[in-house]
């Protein structure tokens, strides 16, 4: 690996921070305040799912197969990665979301899916990610139940949380309970 014949292609499970002046007291356990990339305002010194290569991967184009999409329905976010370097490698490829129109307080962004694909020098990969709505669904506390809102949700992917060139909108048509 030190010497490029194996490209690395781990990614981080939490979020760097660049100094003490962006880590909140030691007891402040309450993720709303920005200890996690979830809620995090602040730029970090490596966000979460950053990793290294010796190559580098373009995203081009999020599709998804339909504009809106029912409670109990899927819809396919596909996005396209093309190794633009040199050398073969592996890319994990993440997707996230943004909720566009809820009535409470939803993360920042939140990590919907994770692949890892191989892909030649040059060439270029499809992935594909199946989004349900329960994915998008929270937990209401009065009610103890999940619910589902209808809104519209933004899909975004790329290399990390910070990392994340292709977006796509997509619509939430029926809000309801989702029971697991």
């Amino acid at each position: 690996m030190l010497f490029g014949a194996y490209s690395p292609a781990g990614r981080l499970t939490q979020t760097w921070p660049t100094g003490d002046d962006q880590l909140l007291p030691i007891l402040d356990y309450n993720l709303l305040h920005g200890r996690t990339y979830l809620y995090s305002k602040d730029k970090p010194l490596y966000p979460f799912g950053f990793g290294l290569s010796y190559t580098t991967f373009k995203y081009e184009g999020l599709a998804l197969s339909a504009p809106s999409v029912k409670a109990e329905g899927t819809v396919q976010a596909t996005v396209r990665v093309r190794n633009a370097g040199k050398r073969v490698s592996d890319e994990v490829v993440q997707l996230y979301v943004q909720h566009l129109g809820s009535a409470v307080q939803r993360p920042i962004e939140e990590l919907k899916g994770f692949k890892r694909v191989h892909i030649a020098a040059g060439a270029e990969q499809a992935v594909t990610f199946d989004l349900k709505p329960h994915d998008l669904a929270y937990w209401d506390a009065a009610a103890h139940d999940w619910k589902i809102e209808k809104e519209q949700v933004r899909v975004l992917a790329g290399g990390s949380s910070d990392n994340l060139p292709v977006q796509a909108v997509v619509q939430v048509e029926s809000a309801g309970e989702y029971k697991p």
